[in-house]
């Protein structure tokens, strides 16, 4: 994100970091840098003299801390972060009347899902008459460079039941649960994926009038996937806490050795609906060679900040990225990747 906004002449990009030693590496690697702890708000509130919006990208957005977005929030700034967890960011709403009065706007969910899963349900859906299920996957790459983070994220949620459209009533369920095979373009192919919270499965039921929503995570290797379900069946116990020194040198090593784990990855989404009253079912894939998945998840924020800096901002309050973006301006993000379409 940092890389391809410096890159924008228009746009002075600065790297918050939470301490000074790696603010020295990060200037020496990428430029600009200041120090800005997340928990502390006067840390934030100095940070954030002059500027324009910020990206918060300083998950897992599960522990309720909205210290960044609060501060942004005071001082008219506007936000983004890449949050896909129901109950942060229903949490973060209680900022929207601060947002509005002080003219910023809070947005949350700014990433693969649930905004570019959106964009690839919108490309599908003039073909139907009726939507009945809406299933999406995103399909991490090995050295995507989030195998820790979506760990951490996952056991942070594993003990909070979340609640998805099932043949048209809501049912609760548990994450990382309900494994199921799902099949990408080649060169990734088949994944083993486990539902997991996500906006996708409370705005798509409202957007799209879809009876049935799931949303999967598949990490890239089935070596990864038994460590995170042991995790999870450990923390279920009241065993294990938070991410333990060997479960993380476990994922480190799965994640760098060359025998384990894919480099390829993506995001597909499949549904299921009617046309004419005959059924049909379509699919469309985004496919990440060579560890390009990240790519993905950042292109909307660096999408919405360049068109707020072209076009200005609007609007005020906290809204989800869906619907922010077209795509066309997240394609332009894409570009440069070795990312490629496949509809089946």
């Amino acid at each position: 994100i940092g890389r391809a906004l410096a890159g924008s002449p228009e746009i002075e990009c600065v790297i918050g970091v939470a301490d000074a030693r790696r603010r020295a590496r990060i200037e020496r690697e990428a430029g600009q840098a200041v120090v800005a702890v997340p928990h502390d708000p006067h840390s934030i509130r100095r940070a954030l003299e002059g500027v324009f919006a910020v990206i918060n990208t300083r998950g897992p957005f599960v522990a309720k801390n909205y210290t960044v977005a609060e501060q942004c929030a005071e001082r008219g700034v506007h936000y983004v972060d890449p949050a896909d967890s129901n109950e942060y960011v229903s949490g973060l709403g209680r900022l929207a009347r601060k947002a509005e009065k002080h003219g910023s706007l809070i947005v949350t969910g700014a990433a693969a899902a649930p905004t570019v899963s959106a964009l690839l349900v919108d490309m599908l859906a003039p073909e139907f008459e009726h939507i009945h299920e809406i299933h999406a996957c995103l399909a991490h790459g090995k050295n995507d460079c989030r195998d820790f983070a979506t760990a951490r994220a996952i056991l942070g949620y594993v003990e909070l039941v979340s609640r998805m459209k099932e043949k048209g009533r809501w049912r609760e369920f548990q994450g990382w649960t309900r494994p199921q095979p799902v099949y990408f373009p080649a060169p990734v192919g088949r994944r083993r994926g486990y539902l997991c919270d996500g906006l996708d499965l409370d705005i798509f039921p409202r957007r799209y009038g879809a009876q049935t929503v799931t949303f999967r995570t598949a990490l890239s290797s089935r070596a990864s996937n038994f460590v995170l379900s042991f995790s999870r069946w450990l923390k279920r116990r009241g065993m294990m806490q938070s991410l333990p020194s060997p479960v993380r040198a476990s994922l480190h090593a799965i994640s760098t050795l060359p025998r384990f784990g894919d480099p390829n990855g993506g995001l597909g989404v499949e549904l299921r609906g009617d046309k004419g009253g005959e059924p049909l079912d379509r699919s469309i894939f985004l496919v990440a060679r060579d560890g390009n998945t990240s790519a993905i998840a950042a292109a909307p924020a660096i999408a919405l900040v360049r068109k707020w800096t072209r076009q200005g901002v609007s609007t005020t309050g906290v809204t989800p990225c869906v619907g922010l973006l077209d795509w066309p301006e997240v394609r332009n993000e894409l570009m440069g990747y070795d990312i490629v379409l496949v509809r089946t």
